[in-house]
């Protein structure tokens, strides 16, 4: 339920001067936990005598919601707004907020969506907390949190991706990991640099602040606070980077936001992050939102939310970018993904399928445990097949001979690029400058879905598109060249969908050195 009924000196001022009500009242809240069979008998006997009484009404929906018994809750929450009538707009609020909560509810559970969550197994978890996981751009190494109960301390670890299956978890070495509290990181798509939350530090503005490590060799340079820009005197956790390292979205509880825990985001420019910027209200609500994942595509974004409509707790939901800095209206993500409970830590890999996320409802190794599933088709992002850079041209590179850009990646059936492309294109700019006298032709493949002339055209427009990027980069537009072959040279056979996919390619070849 959005709205918590206060407890304590608090609950001394009630909405009634019953005392009769008030006793019966107090009894029954002292027996909720252990019976409720005999706490409803009191609560029932305080409605008898005061029948607006307000936090009875609340009390008993919030205990029907959470064990299920909606039609009950249903009839408490409309008695309340019925007698109430308007005298405590904030509770009010919640009650229609789980009004339509329960709607949903009851919607969503008789349309569940496929959801068959797999246990990563003992190599990854243990019988201590696995949470917040994130993945490196090419999918293959897993970073998550860990709490160690006997220590009371969370630590970095990560695992690769080997023969089929996750490798045993490694604890990451000082100086990421120390004596105190890390976790809730992300990581660049090269691996390379490490954003992530630390609380009580000494150079820390807030309690828990975000800070920023880079890779060196086989280890980790010492961490670094991302300063007054980002971090406030508040709570500053859970940070995720998009694919391009530009933006930074993260959850934090400074003022001038729309609830408890907001979205925000931070824009890397000339080397600096922005002011963070709130995600606005399509997005932030009067609860919480938090786990923000921004997929591989760059145009979806995941996150919990206890604040907009959904199962009760704190659901998972998904939207999509509609302008640079506007999103499409949230989507959840459907039962029996979400349930009554709490979801939250939902990442995606490049493939737009497979979603990972920590869970403690399914048994497993201990508590909090990570768990793979499929996404539903619909809340999937667009994939990306992230293979390693391109190779270095070296000088005995022949005229004539073509290179594939493996990274180079579109938005389906568009000639848009995909921000995940940046990496590779900027190699593509580097290595122009390193050969000064080369000229290249940029070339466009399409598989055979759709028409001739429809893909020609595709080709020839994704081969401009790459052409403009390098251009705007530095590349003189008399060394380049662009060029589209629709599906007329496939390099695999399109009856199957792994041999379209590498027939979708963007090439270039060396036409001059």
């Amino acid at each position: 339920m959005m709205f918590v009924l206060a407890a304590g000196a608090a609950m001394a001022q009630y909405t009634v001067d019953n005392r009769k009500a008030v006793d019966e009242f107090e009894k029954g809240q002292s027996l909720l936990s252990a019976n409720p069979a005999k706490a409803f008998v009191h609560f029932e006997k305080a409605l008898k005598a005061e029948p607006s009484f307000a936090e009875v009404h609340l009390t008993m929906a919030a205990w029907l919601l959470d064990h299920d018994s909606l039609d009950r809750a249903e009839e408490h929450l409309r008695t309340f707004l019925r007698t109430d009538k308007g005298k405590h707009k904030r509770w009010a609020a919640g009650a229609e907020h789980d009004l339509e909560c329960i709607a949903f509810r009851r919607e969503a559970v008789a349309h569940p969506v496929p959801f068959t969550p797999v246990n990563l197994g003992p190599s990854v978890n243990s019988t201590d907390d696995e949470y917040l996981p994130t993945l490196t751009a090419d999918g293959h190494t897993l970073l998550f949190t860990r709490y160690n109960r006997e220590y009371m301390e969370e630590d970095f670890y990560y695992c690769r991706w080997v023969d089929g299956r996750w490798g045993r978890a490694v604890r990451m070495a000082e100086p990421l990991n120390s004596g105190d509290n890390e976790g809730a990181g992300c990581i660049s798509q090269d691996g390379r640099i490490l954003y992530f939350t630390a609380c009580g530090r000494p150079d820390g503005a807030g309690r828990c602040d975000l800070y920023i490590s880079y890779r060196k060799g086989n280890g980790w340079s010492q961490p670094q606070n991302l300063g007054p820009a980002v971090n406030t005197g508040g709570w500053e956790s859970q940070p995720c980077l998009s694919i391009d390292g530009r933006t930074l979205f993260f959850v934090s509880d400074r003022k001038d936001g729309y609830g408890g825990m907001d979205i925000w985001r931070s824009t890397l420019v000339e080397g600096r992050w922005s002011k963070p910027v709130n995600l606005g209200p399509g997005i932030n609500t009067k609860g919480d939102e938090k786990s923000p994942f921004i997929s591989f595509d760059n145009q979806t974004l995941y996150f919990a939310s206890n604040g907009h409509v959904g199962m009760g707790g704190m659901d998972l939901f998904v939207c999509r970018r509609t302008g640079d800095t506007s999103w499409s209206e949230p989507q959840n993500l459907g039962y029996p993904i979400n349930t009554k409970g709490d979801e939250s830590s939902l990442i995606v890999s490049p493939d737009g399928r497979t979603a990972y996320f920590s869970s403690d409802k399914f048994g497993g190794e201990g508590k909090l445990d990570l768990y793979t599933f499929d996404l539903p088709e619909t809340v999937r992002p667009e994939p990306v097949v992230y293979k390693e850079e391109i190779t270095e041209v070296a000088p005995e590179l022949k005229v004539g001979e073509t290179i594939t850009l493996k990274n180079v990646f579109f938005q389906t059936g568009k000639y848009t690029l995909l921000d995940i492309s940046i990496v590779e294109l900027d190699k593509v700019v580097e290595m122009m400058q390193k050969h000064p006298s080369m000229r290249i032709e940029l070339g466009g493949h399409t598989d055979n879905v759709g028409s001739e002339a429809s893909n020609q055209k595709l080709s020839e427009q994704r081969a401009k598109a790459v052409y403009d990027y390098l251009v705007q980069h530095g590349v003189p537009s008399d060394r380049l060249a662009y060029k589209g072959y629709g599906q007329s040279q496939p390099v695999a056979d399109n009856s199957t969908p792994e041999g379209r996919r590498l027939n979708r390619r963007t090439v270039f070849t060396i036409i001059a050195k």
